[in-house]
């Protein structure tokens, strides 16, 4: 983590959603000053700050469901859509929810910090503001300038 105050701060968060009824499958001890083993929680409630704000930490929330649509609905009535991952054998299912999903990026069958230097990547709504990458960075350092000669 970034600094202490920040470890504080996620470790509340998941004491939290586990107070709140959520699972804590693994993880969420400190191991050191600034470091958290990684997180993960299973169905805390959507009310939850885990489930509604961006954590900023290694913690990763699993929600059960039993109708696609709903779970969907669910992750885009956040006001954050970054990234998004998406585990399915079924191909067609998988384009479909990922299809979906307002997030910015969606990976199917892998998970959210993949990326390559030559793909996009920013967020949408309150994650962010434009798009970054190789492509986006060097047109925002140039500058452009339009001449335009008039020889009579």
């Amino acid at each position: 983590m970034i600094n202490p105050l920040e470890l504080e701060r996620v470790q509340s968060w998941i004491e939290e959603a586990i107070d709140e009824g959520a699972t804590l499958v693994c993880g969420g001890n400190k191991v050191g000053e600034s470091c958290l083993d990684a997180t993960i929680l299973l169905n805390p409630k959507p009310t939850s700050k885990v489930s509604t704000l961006e954590i900023f930490g290694p913690v990763v929330c699993i929600y059960s469901y039993t109708d696609e649509a709903d779970a969907i609905q669910q992750a885009n009535s956040l006001a954050f859509h970054f990234q998004a991952a998406v585990f399915s054998t079924d191909r067609k299912k998988a384009l479909k929810t990922a299809e979906g999903l307002n997030a910015a990026a969606v990976m199917v069958n892998d998970h959210t910090a993949f990326r390559v230097d030559w793909m996009p990547f920013g967020g949408r709504d309150s994650s962010g503001l434009g798009i970054g990458g190789i492509q986006y960075s060097m047109n925002e350092m140039s500058r452009h300038k339009l001449i335009v000669i008039n020889e009579n």
